[in-house]
């Protein structure tokens, strides 16, 4: 699950194609930048992903400043009327798309549910955890349409969550269980973020919500499949006393490493030293991954200013760095066959 914005267009399109070619994501549509046409997020979308087939949704509306024409075409296409007709309109135009059905208006979901199916593409169904006591009426309609959940897949998303999603393994289970019993041809995709929110004192955090899906796999099969956030937080931060101190995160298969700065050194410089504190840690690094966020760190440590000098990139790096880790999570050799050229 992506949203279209910078740090995680850019980790995506920097990715090796092989990597692209084995994912199936999930995005949630938002303004770009500054854009004032929704075509500039679904052309940087493209220039990330390619003409790929890939599961879309709107993302949440947020505050705005000033209003833009982006801000009309989205209210257009979360407008119900006629069974979320826009938003019909404009997954069937492109034809790449694998639709999500909004719930924001039980009195249409049938009607819509009943046109998406029509696409023969598949359907994605996002139901966040507030939402989860309606589970069982959402699935049952959407089984009504789908041959009990034929070609469909649903995103059961806990959101921001820590160490003690661990602790609430059986209630998990619990909600994929009842999803599977209502609509047993449908698949279940998992999501959580424990990335955190602090990192005072933080050396390393497993990765709780993979914890989670490998005991929920050990149950289900393929049944449910993991639903990866990218290493990105489940909630947007707003607000804060100015930029985060310098920091180079590096991903593993299990485990965030976080290398942070707490020096009064210029940003550059900072984040110069934390790569390099990186590279030197042998249990940590990983000199024979290589992948574009990895690369980066390799440039920031030996002080090239168009690599890691701000925390957009550093997230950047992240993300491509943990993105190439879950994807080849069950095939750890992997990890190092990718489609990239290299020099010393």
């Amino acid at each position: 699950m992506l949203s279209v914005r910078p740090a995680e267009m850019l980790a995506l399109r920097e990715l090796p194609e092989r990597d692209k070619d084995f994912m199936l994501p999930f995005f949630q549509l938002r303004p770009w930048v500054g854009a004032n046409k929704l075509k500039n997020a679904l052309d940087k979308l493209s220039e990330a992903y390619g003409n790929r087939p890939h599961f879309i949704s709107l993302a949440e509306p947020e505050a705005i400043k000033t209003r833009r024409d982006v801000h009309t075409e989205l209210d257009t296409l979360r407008s119900s009327e006629n069974g979320f007709s826009a938003w019909c309109d404009f997954v069937s135009e492109n034809k790449n798309l694998i639709p999500s059905l909004q719930l924001t208006d039980v009195g249409q979901f049938d009607r819509q549910a009943e046109r998406m199916q029509s696409l023969g593409r598949g359907i994605i169904i996002h139901i966040e955890r507030p939402a989860f006591q309606f589970l069982s009426a959402i699935v049952s309609r959407t089984a009504a349409y789908t041959n009990l959940g034929e070609n469909v897949v649903f995103i059961l998303d806990f959101g921001r969550q820590n160490k003690t999603f661990l602790l609430h393994q059986a209630e998990t289970t619990g909600f994929i269980r009842s999803t599977l019993d209502i609509a047993p041809n449908a698949r279940v995709a998992l999501s959580a973020s424990s990335f955190p929110d602090g990192f005072k004192s933080i050396f390393s955090q497993s990765i709780y919500e993979r914890e989670v899906f490998e005991v929920a796999r050990s149950s289900f099969g393929n049944s449910v499949i993991y639903s990866d956030r990218g290493s990105a937080r489940a909630e947007r931060q707003t607000g804060g006393g100015g930029s985060p101190a310098p920091r180079i995160d590096f991903a593993s298969r299990k485990e965030w490493y976080f290398f942070r700065s707490d020096s009064e050194n210029s940003r550059a410089g900072a984040y110069q030293d934390q790569a390099i504190a990186l590279m030197k840690d042998e249990t940590v690094w990983d000199p024979a991954l290589h992948v574009w966020g990895t690369q980066m760190i390799e440039r920031t440590a030996l002080g090239d200013e168009g690599a890691i000098i701000s925390p957009a990139r550093a997230t950047a790096a992240r993300i491509n760095i943990h993105l190439h880790q879950q994807t080849f999570y069950s095939d750890p050799a992997g990890i190092y066959d990718t489609d990239e050229e290299w020099t010393d």
